[in-house]
């Protein structure tokens, strides 16, 4: 079986047909077709990388037979020939997608040289599928990771969120148990700021899973026990709206979203994943903000030793409107959450 690319030639003459097909023959493997019928037969069953046809053919001319293919067969490149050109010939066949034309009677190297280019063209596009399909496959694991979280939530929401809990402690061993103890000081925060009823609990849930987007995360970034490189950073930083992906379309959990989506924002306005700030961050990611730092900062890491109380007040002081809510940031120096 040959190798070479298949051109297929169409025109309801012979001897033009036969030319072309004699300069082409050493290079490729060409099929011919005596009018557009018989060659959109041959394009439905040979994998035909580039046709060359004539504009003037009885039953179906070609800018008919082109609009045909670029319908069925949009990868195939199609050349036009015609004897009588003018603007509007060529307007029309670039129009509707005609790669080049040529004028009849045809130079034999500019017939080779349009063929040539035409080829090099469709050899691009399958390269740039290639690339977007090896793309789509690298983030498979993603996706996987992602449906199964969807397709196994159970229907109660408890049980929803303890195993989503789980499954963040599974990926991060430093972050063992962080979730639950984000979600209680989050909750003693909240009650502070005479937060009750149905909005206590939704923050409370909310920020035990305000970092299920690590699951997307290479364990091996999670879990380094040295600096990230900017790169490594850069992933990192896709978490929130991972996250957001996995949750957003679990109705029962949809009011989660804004703590998992904005949990990385702060007050300045220089957070991520949107830099926005002040007031524009939801109550319950200001508070889960804060919450999730106390904890990191009380939390020894591999890096460092667990930091003392005056210290994690100290920071919160310093940081207080820059990345922190003032307003949350006095209710804890007040006193009126304990930290500890």
């Amino acid at each position: 079986m040959s190798n070479k690319e298949k051109v297929l030639i169409i025109d309801d003459e012979l001897a033009p047909r036969e030319s072309i097909r004699m300069v082409l023959k050493d290079q490729y493997d060409v099929l011919t077709a005596a009018g557009a019928d018989e060659g959109l037969d041959i394009m439905d069953k040979e994998s035909i990388a580039i046709v060359v046809m004539d504009i003037k053919m009885p039953k179906m001319d070609g800018i008919t037979a082109l609009k045909e293919i670029k319908e069925k067969h949009h990868e195939i490149e199609v050349v036009l020939l015609t004897a009588y050109a003018s603007l509007e010939t060529a307007r029309d066949a670039i129009r509707f997608g005609a790669f080049d034309y040529l004028l009849k009677p045809f130079d034999k190297d500019d017939m080779l040289l349009v063929i040539n280019k035409g080829l090099k063209k469709r050899r691009n596009k399958e390269n740039l599928k290639l690339e977007r399909e090896l793309l789509l496959n690298r983030t498979m694991d993603l996706e996987n990771q992602i449906k199964k979280v969807r397709d196994n939530l159970v229907k109660h929401y408890d049980d929803t969120v303890k195993g989503l809990i789980l499954t963040i402690d599974a990926k991060d061993r430093y972050t063992y148990n962080h979730s639950n103890r984000v979600a209680a000081l989050s909750k003693s925060i909240a009650e502070a700021l005479n937060v009750t009823g149905k909005t206590l609990k939704e923050i409370e849930d909310a920020a035990k899973i305000h970092d299920i987007g690590k699951i997307g995360i290479e364990k091996n970034i999670l879990n380094k026990e040295g600096d990230l490189t900017s790169d490594e950073y850069e992933e990192v930083k896709k978490h929130p709206s991972i996250g957001v992906r996995i949750v957003q379309e679990i109705k029962f959990l949809e009011d989660a979203v804004p703590v998992i989506k904005h949990h990385h924002e702060r007050y300045d306005g220089t957070g991520y994943p949107e830099g926005i700030g002040g007031d524009d961050i939801p109550l319950s990611a200001r508070i889960v903000v804060i919450a999730d730092a106390v904890d990191a900062m009380m939390s020894a890491r591999p890096y460092r030793s667990a930091l003392p109380m005056d210290k994690v007040r100290q920071e919160l002081s310093d940081n207080a409107g820059t990345q922190f809510d003032p307003r949350i940031v006095n209710i804890i120096m007040e006193g009126k959450v304990a930290l500890a």
